[in-house]
């Protein structure tokens, strides 16, 4: 077997299959993770049946898309909760729990390099997430009785999800490289999910990027806010931009624009438009020159043409490879760095 082969599928992936397969926590997990998505499903279902036929009844007018929108936003946010409790506890315990049976010396002592360890880790724990991705496509069908929802936006949900979930494997194996004791890496792992899901949105609330109110073009939230897949995730739901969402005018320009208001002015909009108003009216609408998705692309920043979540799996890649690093780093007995090493004192002249 080739290096590239031997890394990509290697004894400790078909260990780690068989091992997790055979227990009953996997079909427990499954079963747990489809009937939790489906009763949320079917619950959300029942009641946008009931409201579209509430509303018929009395001439009212609700739009089935709108349902759609609605029931596709509720499935995927909830998926990516249940993924951010299931991913961590796959993998913190990945390499700490192999000292904790005090079997790593086993592993270290094969042909293996320490990137195909972690990488055959990886693989088993990221293979049956991915497994329960595809087990919840039947459920997410659902959205096209309805309407309002394209293929495009399910592919590219599903995209971020998966990697969402793999960047909580990559960080949780990081952690249990790290810690001794399975215990503190699921803690910390669990931490991490909810700095990722949840921090990363109140980032972007308490430290938005300002800008001036008479700009053309209003600037892209804090890179940091972008890591978040919630945001995102929003955005590819219902086609259009969290309003304000990690920026806010800055009080100078807004105080020089109500002075020359009565002159005309005109306010940079979210989707890189102008809205420009005289004597108090509103005079035109400028389109902006977005890109396929006007509204939902990124205009500024090193992530500039990038739509949300475009850039949220950007970010995420960028943690992934810095903790497959520090895992492949962390893992040998023997650090390659002199500050890691206990020296032996220097011997005594005769």
């Amino acid at each position: 077997m080739n290096p590239i082969a031997r890394t990509l599928w290697n004894p400790i992936v078909a260990k780690e299959y068989r091992s997790r397969m055979r227990t009953w926590r996997s079909p427990l997990t499954i079963t747990i993770h489809v009937i939790v998505l489906g009763g949320i499903g079917w619950a959300v279902f029942s009641a946008i049946a009931n409201s579209v036929a509430g509303f018929g009844s009395s001439g009212g007018g609700v739009s089935p898309s709108s349902m759609g929108i609605l029931l596709f936003t509720f499935l995927i946010l909830f998926q990516i909760v249940l993924l951010a409790f299931i991913t961590p506890a796959l993998t913190s315990g990945a390499i700490s729990g192999e000292r904790e049976r005090q079997t790593i010396d086993l592993l270290f002592v094969t042909p293996l390099a320490p990137f195909s360890i972690i990488w055959g880790k990886l693989l088993a724990s990221m293979s049956f997430v991915v497994l329960l991705l595809v087990l919840s496509v039947p459920i997410f069908s659902l959205v096209f009785l309805f309407g309002g929802i394209e293929l495009d936006q399910v592919v590219a949900a599903f995209a971020l999800t998966a990697v969402t979930a793999m960047t909580l494997g990559f960080v949780g194996v990081a952690f249990s490289t790290f810690f001794k004791r399975t215990l503190a890496a699921t803690v910390a792992s669990y931490g991490a999910a909810f700095v990722m899901l949840v921090g990363s949105p109140g980032f972007g609330l308490l430290f938005p990027t300002e800008y001036d109110a008479r700009a053309a073009v209003v600037p892209a939230p804090p890179a940091l806010a972008l890591i978040s897949p919630v945001v995102p995730l929003l955005v590819i739901a219902s086609g259009q931009p969290v309003s304000t969402y990690g920026t806010r005018a800055s009080v100078d320009s807004q105080l020089q624009l109500s002075k020359g208001a009565g002159n005309g002015a005109c306010v940079g909009l979210p989707n890189g438009g102008v809205s420009c108003s005289s004597n108090g009216g509103f005079s035109g609408y400028s389109p902006g020159t977005g890109t396929a998705s006007p509204g939902t692309t990124l205009h500024t920043g090193f992530l500039a043409g990038l739509q949300y979540w475009q850039a949220s799996i950007v970010m995420q890649l960028m943690i992934c490879a810095v903790a497959l690093a520090l895992s492949a780093l962390l893992l040998p007995p023997i650090r390659r760095f002199g500050w890691r090493r206990n020296r032996a004192p220097a011997a005594e002249p005769a």
